[in-house]
């Protein structure tokens, strides 16, 4: 039997507070939810979660507040069977937070910022990235995030970046996968509105020397190489309850199928399946 794959997860971890709702309140208006949770989200911590489902050994890079909601976070992280010794807590600091407002189809998002994550990154050493066979980062195009980038291809380890809205060129030279939603990649700088998510990927693919790989919705998600191979794979259409944590499920299903040497078409469809089990329940963590 194989050792599982190691995996080295640096992005945030949130405090999430999401309640369903067909519609925003009015002002002064009090409108009543169909359904509300609290649980530990992020896109980092979310994906580290869906990882060890893939049966992947996962440690992860980030930083909570010595509140109750980082308490919280990191006691549902390590029950998850995510590695935490990495992830700060920060004296006097609060957890970052996000409010979701989940229609089922569509979401709005508040963010808080809390704990400063960056400090989290800037302690990661060169022995932990070389304990792990993949780099997996998430977050903005810092300096701190990307130390972790130049250490990783220092250490010959694979990387992949989730871009979540914000154009990642600037650390993304070389890096193995590169994952965004079609909306997300109409909204670079290198979109290709012509030719849609598929010709943006392509552009994106050819300018970083990396793959990139775009979900569509109900329409599956689409892998660009690098060498210009364009794979499409479609998905089942269901009717989600709550779309939070979805396209970081997939990435993790995606990373999984990759180290394990699988094609793009067979890591799409492990990744596609991985959002389905998340969609149709309220929260990415059980």
């Amino acid at each position: 039997m194989r050792a599982p794959k190691r995996v080295l997860v640096v992005g945030g971890v949130n405090f999430d507070v999401i309640a369903q709702a067909d519609r925003l309140p009015a002002e002064h208006e009090k409108l009543r939810g169909r359904q509300c949770r609290v649980l530990p989200g992020g896109a980092a911590s979310n994906t580290a979660v869906g990882l060890v489902r893939q049966g992947c050994s996962v440690r992860l890079v980030s930083a909570v507040g010595d509140d109750t909601a980082g308490t919280m976070c990191l006691e549902v992280l390590n029950s998850a069977g995510v590695e935490t010794s990495l992830v700060q807590v920060q004296a006097g600091a609060l957890t970052s937070m996000a409010v979701v407002v989940s229609s089922g189809g569509g979401k709005r998002m508040l963010t808080f910022a809390g704990a400063d994550r960056g400090l989290a990154f800037d302690a990661v050493t060169e022995e932990d990235v070389r304990a792990a066979d993949h780099v997996h980062v998430v977050g903005e195009p810092t300096p701190a995030l990307g130390r972790v980038v130049e250490i990783a291809h220092r250490a010959g380890r694979t990387l992949s970046i989730e871009w979540n809205g914000r154009d990642m060129s600037p650390l993304a030279q070389g890096a193995s996968l590169n994952f965004m939603n079609a909306d997300e990649a109409a909204r670079l700088p290198q979109a290709d509105e012509a030719s849609g998510a598929a010709g943006t990927a392509g552009r994106v693919a050819e300018l970083i020397s990396g793959d990139v790989i775009v979900t569509l919705g109900a329409e599956g998600a689409v892998w660009a190489t690098a060498a210009g191979e364009l794979f499409h794979e479609p998905t089942m259409p269901v009717e989600p309850l709550d779309r939070t944590g979805g396209g970081d499920a997939f990435d993790a299903g995606v990373i999984a199928g990759w180290l394990n040497g699988e094609p793009p078409t067979a890591c799409m469809r492990r990744g596609l399946d991985a959002a389905l089990h998340v969609i149709t329940k309220l929260g990415a963590h059980p």
